[in-house]
């Protein structure tokens, strides 16, 4: 279990993931699975002696883990691959403990090889012709170098071997050159109702309780498709729970339900966390944006210039050009998103403004 220190300076609990899935708790994700399945099982060649990635981005909460275990544990894909192996990465990108993860799983035993070399020679010959599956959960880095070293005893596999990368960052994808770059969307309205009715009312019937109902579907729009958020407000009740507490939970801000109860906050705040300090500033300062405002990229510059937020470096780089750097960032992050209804325009997710305001009073009392 590790610990990142949060936007207060408190530590950010952060639970590893597992292969582990049950797929009776998922909704909504058949297409999805499908498409990237279709790749997996093509059997794609590797070219120039790199194995083929599938990079699966999205905002935080949007279940790209979920999706990457709805793979893993696929039974044609089961049956496609010599070995399949699940390495949680998080921010940490230890090439040496992932290795040693990858090893652990291929060879089904423990090892306590502490010497690089000798481990990825042990995983190289484990791995010569056999045809593997490995998904990197949760990416972050984006250092070239980093991503080199570990890729070096894995390239030993049989053509069709396939790594999976989950991330927050486009960047990652692109550093990694991933063949397919899946930017997972948010779930339908329908497919989010079925997964809060799921936790929310257990095995009772929701229309027994027309009122918590009724306030249930509310909810479910404040998540706008995000089924962590889904998930984790549809925990916090049942039907046993007055209406008055669903009604608290649906007029809350994210960081005013306790931290201990909900991982939305958690798994938002480290996005913003991973941001640097001029980012950050420049994300805060969206606060000002109430929910569903659509906004123009040059705009937002403008606006960011006007207040001193660029900086700007004696070169060739405009005021501007920096501005629609720091632009483009956000975006690759996840933090804005391009409007259904204007092309020309951006938004940002509900809970993301939301995240923006609770940053917004953090950087004030920082500064």
């Amino acid at each position: 279990m590790k610990f990142k220190e949060s936007v207060r300076g408190k530590p950010l609990m952060v639970l590893p993931t597992t292969s582990l899935v049950d797929e009776f708790e998922v909704f909504g994700r058949d297409k999805d699975k499908e498409k990237l399945k279709e790749f997996l099982l093509a059997g794609n060649a590797q070219k120039e002696n790199r194995i083929p990635v599938i990079a699966i981005v999205g905002i935080g909460g949007v279940g790209k883990t979920t999706l990457a275990q709805l793979l893993c544990n696929d039974s044609e894909v089961e049956k496609s691959f010599n070995f399949r192996a699940w390495a949680y990465v998080s921010e940490e990108f230890d090439v040496l403990k992932i290795t040693r993860t990858v090893f652990e799983s291929v060879a089904s035993r423990n090892c306590n090889v502490k010497d690089l070399n000798v481990l990825q020679v042990k995983l190289k010959e484990r791995l010569k012709g056999k045809r593997f599956l490995l998904v990197l959960d949760d990416i972050w880095n984006d250092n070239f170098i980093d991503w080199d070293l570990l890729l070096s005893p894995l390239k030993a596999g049989a053509c069709g071997s396939i790594i999976i990368l989950t991330t927050r960052n486009q960047s990652v994808a692109s550093m990694m050159r991933a063949v397919v770059t899946y930017r997972l969307l948010h779930l339908s309205d329908e497919d989010c109702w079925s997964l809060f009715a799921k936790h929310a009312f257990r095995t009772s019937n929701p229309e027994k309780h027309p009122t918590l109902k009724r306030i249930g579907e509310k909810i479910v729009k404040k998540c706008k498709g995000l089924p962590l958020a889904t998930k984790v407000l549809g925990g916090l009740l049942h039907p046993e729970v007055e209406a008055v507490e669903w009604n608290r939970i649906l007029n809350s801000k994210i960081w005013e339900l306790s931290t201990d109860k909900s991982s939305i906050l958690r798994a938002l705040k480290l996005s913003y966390y991973h941001l640097p300090p001029h980012l950050k500033q420049c994300f805060s300062y969206c606060s000002i944006f109430p929910k569903g405002y659509e906004f123009e990229k040059e705009k937002l510059v403008l606006m960011w210039m006007a207040e001193g937020f660029l900086q700007h470096q004696k070169g060739k780089d405009t005021m501007e050009d920096v501005g629609c750097r720091y632009f483009r960032e956000l975006i690759s992050r996840s933090f804005f998103q391009p409007s259904n209804r204007n092309k020309l325009c951006f938004v940002m997710h509900d809970l993301i403004n939301d995240l923006a305001q609770f940053a917004c009073g953090e950087f004030c009392m920082v500064n």
